[in-house]
C-alpha cells in the first residue's frame, strides 16, 4: 500500500515539475520542415534594425486566425522584435474607414515612421514587405511645380497629397521643384514626377526637362493637362485624340462611362502589375502609342475591349466614331519605358492618384509599384512554395511502374475476380 501511495506521489510530482520546466524551456524539433521560414526570409529579418509591429484587421473566425498566427509565430520566434495583434473590424469601424481598409485580412506593418500595407498573406509577399520596411533610404523625388500641376502633398480633391504621404511612409523625401527658378534639376534626383501641368512649360523649361532625360534620370509622367510636345519627341510618344470611354465600368457599377477600366496588359508578368488584386480607374484618361526603337516599350495597363477614344461630345448617347480617328480597344492606359538602367513610366491620367479617387480600385497598389519599380526599389524576394520533405516520395521508375500496376490493374482485377468466384458459388448451393 506504501509503494502504490509513494508511486502516485512521484508521477505527480515528476508530472507538476514537468510543466513548471516546459514554462521556463523551449524545446522544438521539427522533422517535417513546415515549419521553418525560407533562408532568404532568415536573412531579411537579420537585416531589420528596428522592431516591427504587426496589426491584422481579421474577423475573429478561429480556423483562419489560426493559420495566419501560425505564420506570423514562425517569424516572431526567428525576430522576437516582431510582434503582432488582431484587431476585429467590427469593433472599430470609424478607424477602419480612416485607414481605407476596405477586405480583410489586411495587415498593416509598421517600423518606426514607415508603414506597410499587405491584403494578400503568404511568406513570399510578407518576407517583401518587411525588405520594404527595413530599406536604408527611400530616395529623394522631385515634383514639377509652377504650372498649375496638382500638388504631391497638397489637401485638395486634385491633389496627390494622400499619395504624398505613402511615399513618405516608405521613406522617400519629397521635394517640390520650379524649373523656372532651376538653372538645372539637382543631380541627386532618383525620380522626377510630371503631374499634368495646366499652363504650358516654356521652351526654356522643356530644354531642361530633356537634359534631365539625357543625362539618364527617371521619369513618372502624369500626362494629363498640358502636353509638352519636345517632351514627347523624345520618348517617342503618341497620345491619341480625345477621353477613353469604357463601357466595362458599368460592370463596377460605375454611372460615367469616361472612368476607364485598367488592366495588365500582360498579364501580370512584370514587376509593376504582378501583385495588383484588381483593376485600376482612370478617370478622363488619354490613350496612348508608343512609335520609335530608342526606348524599349512595354505597356503596363490597357483598357477593356468594349472601349474606345471619344472625341466627341461626352453627354447623351455616344457610340465610337471611325472616321473621326476613334479607335476600339483595348487601348494602352500606362507603359514603361526604359533605356539601360533608366526608366520612364508614362500614364495618360493623373486622377487616379487623386486625393478623390487614390482609395478606388487597385489604383493605390499600381502608384506605389510605378514608383518602386522607377527608383528601382523593385527587387523582389522569390520565395518557392513549401515542399516538406516528407510530402516527397522519391521512387524509381520501376517502382513506380510496379506499383501503378498493382493498383491499377491487379487489385482492380482481384476484386472482381472475388465477387465473380463468390457470386458462383452462391448459386451452386
Amino acid at each position: 500500500m506504501l509503494r502504490h501511495r509513494l508511486l502516485v506521489f512521484l508521477v505527480v510530482t515528476t508530472t507538476l515539475l514537468a510543466l513548471a520546466l516546459s514554462r521556463r524551456l523551449t524545446l522544438e524539433w521539427d522533422w517535417s520542415g513546415r515549419n521553418r521560414l525560407h533562408p532568404q526570409t532568415l536573412e531579411i529579418l537579420a537585416t531589420l534594425e528596428k522592431p516591427v509591429e504587426i496589426e491584422v484587421f481579421m474577423e475573429p473566425y478561429p480556423v483562419q486566425r489560426a493559420a495566419l498566427r501560425d505564420l506570423l509565430e514562425k517569424y516572431h520566434r526567428a525576430h522576437p522584435a516582431l510582434t503582432y495583434r488582431f484587431t476585429d473590424p467590427a469593433k472599430e469601424p470609424q478607424r477602419l474607414r480612416r485607414l481605407r481598409i476596405v477586405r480583410t485580412p489586411t495587415l498593416l506593418l509598421r517600423s518606426g515612421n514607415r508603414k506597410e500595407r499587405l491584403e494578400k498573406v503568404n511568406e513570399a509577399a510578407l518576407t517583401n514587405a518587411l525588405a520594404r520596411l527595413g530599406r536604408h533610404g527611400g530616395g529623394w523625388i522631385g515634383a514639377l511645380t509652377g504650372h498649375g500641376e496638382p500638388k504631391l502633398l497638397g489637401r485638395a480633391n486634385y491633389d496627390l497629397g494622400d499619395f504624398g504621404e505613402l511615399l513618405k511612409e516608405q521613406g522617400y523625401h519629397l521635394v517640390s521643384l520650379d524649373l523656372a527658378d532651376l538653372g538645372q534639376l539637382p543631380e541627386n534626383l532618383d525620380l522626377l514626377v510630371l503631374a499634368a501641368p495646366q499652363g504650358a512649360l516654356s521652351p526654356k523649361e522643356q530644354e531642361r526637362l530633356r537634359d534631365y532625360l539625357q543625362g539618364g534620370g527617371n521619369l513618372l509622367w502624369l500626362a494629363d493637362g498640358r502636353i509638352p510636345t519636345g517632351l514627347l519627341s523624345v520618348l517617342e510618344l503618341e497620345p491619341l485624340p480625345g477621353v477613353v470611354v469604357d463601357a466595362a465600368a458599368a460592370d463596377l457599377g460605375i454611372d460615367t462611362p469616361t472612368v476607364a477600366v485598367g488592366r495588365p496588359a500582360n498579364g501580370g508578368r512584370d514587376p509593376v502589375t504582378e501583385r495588383l488584386q484588381g483593376p485600376v480607374l482612370l478617370p478622363h484618361a488619354r490613350a496612348l502609342r508608343h512609335r520609335g526603337a530608342a526606348w524599349k516599350s512595354q505597356p503596363l495597363l490597357q483598357s477593356s475591349p468594349r472601349s474606345w477614344n471619344e472625341t466627341g461630345n461626352l453627354r447623351g448617347v455616344i457610340q465610337r466614331d471611325g472616321a473621326a480617328g476613334e479607335q476600339r480597344g483595348p487601348l494602352t492606359l500606362a507603359l514603361a519605358l526604359s533605356r539601360g538602367l533608366q526608366r520612364v513610366a508614362v500614364v495618360g491620367d493623373a486622377d487616379f492618384l487623386g486625393n478623390a479617387y487614390l482609395g478606388n480600385g487597385a489604383n493605390r497598389a499600381f502608384g506605389l509599384a510605378l514608383v518602386r519599380w522607377l527608383t528601382h526599389a523593385d527587387r523582389l524576394v522569390t520565395i518557392p512554395p513549401l515542399q516538406p520533405a516528407d510530402q516527397r516520395l522519391r521512387w524509381k521508375a520501376t517502382t513506380l511502374a510496379t506499383v501503378a500496376t498493382l493498383f491499377l490493374a491487379a487489385l482492380p482485377l482481384l476484386l472482381a475476380g472475388t465477387g465473380v468466384a463468390i457470386a458462383w458459388r452462391r448459386r451452386r448451393r
